[in-house]
């Protein structure tokens, strides 16, 4: 019988499920991938040991990836040469703004088809991209990384935590609780930069201060104050996710009034990821984003990217999705 293997590849780490006629079967915790390091070989690595952990008689396998890092130049060939197993017939690979998409605003239909609503996912992180979704249109919002975008994300909010605690440190900034937190992990403040620098897993060593954040915001007007941001900030991305798609548009006012923003039709929008586990952010987000444009419809308690990779296989030609969405043939299908 042929099963399906999604799989959903973070910065922080990576989730596999085994699901068979549509129902969950097992689920599995993998180590992150590494995205400024060449993806196809660690996807390759990833699908054939997630492959091999499953129980004997497992065969015919479609593999489904979603991948923080993955791009349009990047190698699904490649991908499939590589993987190392003979229980993999074909593998499916998108980047995880359409996977963490069609989790939140994918439904599986009859026959395994995906319908998907029009509208815009936030995903927020360690990293963070936007994905706008339009009748004939997709947008990609940020996604750039933790070096020149990510904004909102855990990294973000993390270093923003940090160079507050830094700031107080040198006398530019306010006095903050952060500091505390932040120094149990590095007494000295004066070498924590070489120490950060120096971590291959920075990333995510930064990216754990966003909870530190979130649990001080209720008391600490610096903490708040970041969590405030990163919540406007998301809601910028995906506002103008939904402006390139053609989900809102200005409506003309009398002069001098400014022009208003109007959605068209009811676009939905879903925010998920560990950020929004911040209530401060949460609400920040959503007041933003309602008063800017009110007729968005805020999904609440979205899927999650593993659900969206559950659904890869059964996306239709017709979504504006689909040519994002690369497939490659491992072995022929037997039995």
């Amino acid at each position: 019988m042929s099963e399906l293997l999604a799989i959903d590849c973070g910065q922080s780490g990576s989730r596999a499920r085994l699901m068979s006629a549509g129902r969950t079967v097992s689920e599995t915790e993998y180590g992150p991938v590494f995205t400024q390091s060449a993806l196809e070989p660690q996807l390759a690595e990833l699908i054939g040991r997630a492959a091999g952990d499953l129980p004997e008689g497992t065969e015919n396998l479609t593999v489904a990836v979603g991948s923080s890092g993955w791009s349009d130049d990047a190698e699904p060939a490649e991908v499939g040469r590589l993987v190392d197993s003979d229980r993999v017939s074909e593998v499916i690979l998108a980047h995880d703004s359409v996977t963490s998409y069609l989790g939140a605003l994918g439904q599986n239909a009859e026959g395994g088809a995906s319908d998907v609503s029009l509208g815009a996912v936030v995903a927020s992180g360690t990293g963070v991209v936007t994905l706008g979704v339009g009748e004939h249109r997709v947008a990609r919002v940020d996604g750039w990384g933790y070096l020149f975008g990510d904004a909102g994300s855990g990294f973000w909010i993390g270093r923003a935590a940090i160079d507050a605690v830094l700031r107080a440190y040198d006398g530019r900034g306010p006095r903050t609780a952060l500091t505390e937190r932040v120094t149990s992990e590095f007494p000295d403040l004066s070498t924590l930069y070489l120490q950060v620098q120096a971590d291959p897993g920075k990333v995510s060593r930064v990216a754990r201060y966003a909870r530190i954040t979130a649990e001080l915001a209720a008391e600490d007007p610096v903490a708040a104050g970041i969590c405030r941001d990163a919540g406007h900030t998301l809601a910028d991305s995906v506002l103008a996710a939904l402006r390139v798609v053609g989900l809102t548009e200005q409506s003309a006012t009398r002069t001098p009034a400014p022009a208003v923003t109007r959605a068209v039709g009811t676009p939905s929008v879903a925010r998920v990821g560990k950020v929004f586990g911040s209530e401060v952010v949460r609400q920040a987000f959503d007041e933003h984003l309602t008063r800017t444009v009110p007729g968005v419809r805020i999904v609440e308690h979205p899927g999650t990217a593993l659900d969206g990779a559950g659904r890869l296989a059964g996306l239709p030609v017709t979504s504006a999705l689909y040519p994002a969405v690369r497939r490659v043939g491992i072995r022929p299908i037997t039995g």
